[in-house]
């Protein structure tokens, strides 16, 4: 349960960002869209912003619909009408899995189409910086960066830092995911003399993880009392500016002690 508002919400756009792929990104978009909607009261769809690889629905479990992102960028569609909501609450916005489906689709047309919804958006950037890439970056307000602790994948997020940085997006840092403390992985200083963004967060590696994604479920829906749903409640903490209220016996005892 939401305990209280501590900054002013207004509707946002936020894309997750990573430099490669199997990062964990789209994860990551699934986790909190779960979050922001079911535990934080935010209004949230969650945009698969990967045409050409989608796998926000199929990571769900959602194959079957009539419209999708591509038949909005092509005026089949209007937003609204390609927004499904998952049993669990979570709002979509699908890419189409039909490869059919990419010819004459201008993902540079995404930005003005998002702009549509009357909800907060978070948007599962494609990996790297090709078009739709770019055009995620575009469409948003807030760039959240997602990589892991090894050079190749954080030098890419210096590089899409640039871009964010172009085209005038407030960047929020990065999450440093599946991470498992040994000597060879960089650390989060290092990390951040890298690619000069704050680190915001770590979420270490997780078998929980990949039994949630074999389940297709959110974390906090398959397990929600492991170390890392803890890291990524506190994420979504931090992003939607809302505080939750501690739970439990010791929880409860400790604020009476407190009066």
């Amino acid at each position: 349960m939401v305990e209280k508002n501590i900054s002013n919400q207004n509707l946002r756009k936020i894309a997750i960002v990573s430099g490669k792929g199997g990062i964990g990104k789209t994860t990551l978009a699934i986790n909190l869209g779960y979050l922001f909607n079911k535990k934080f009261n935010q209004d949230t769809v969650l945009v698969d912003g990967n045409l050409t690889t989608p796998h926000i629905s199929t990571n769900l479990g959602m194959y079957n619909y009539n419209s999708t992102l591509n038949h909005i960028l092509k005026d089949k569609a209007k937003p609204e009408e390609a927004v499904f909501e998952h049993p669990l609450g979570i709002k979509v916005l699908p890419a189409s899995l039909e490869t059919e489906d990419l010819k004459n689709v201008d993902i540079m047309r995404l930005p003005s189409k998002l702009n549509e919804l009357k909800s907060n958006v978070l948007i599962d950037s494609a990996p790297g910086l090709g078009r739709e890439g770019v055009a995620a970056i575009s469409s948003a307000d807030d760039i959240l960066f997602v990589t892991q602790p090894f050079s190749n994948a954080v030098i890419d997020i210096y590089r899409a830092k640039k871009v964010a940085e172009k085209l005038n997006k407030n960047i929020l840092g990065i999450v440093v995911n599946a991470k498992k403390d040994l000597k060879h992985e960089l650390t989060n200083n290092e990390i951040e003399q890298l690619t000069e963004v704050p680190v915001i967060i770590t979420i270490p590696y997780d078998v929980e993880i990949e039994k949630s994604l074999t389940a297709k479920l959110p974390l906090e829906a398959f397990n929600s009392r492991t170390k890392t749903n803890k890291n990524l409640n506190s994420l979504a903490s931090k992003i939607t500016g809302f505080e939750l209220e501690e739970k439990g016996f010791f929880n409860k005892l400790k604020n009476f002690f407190r009066r």
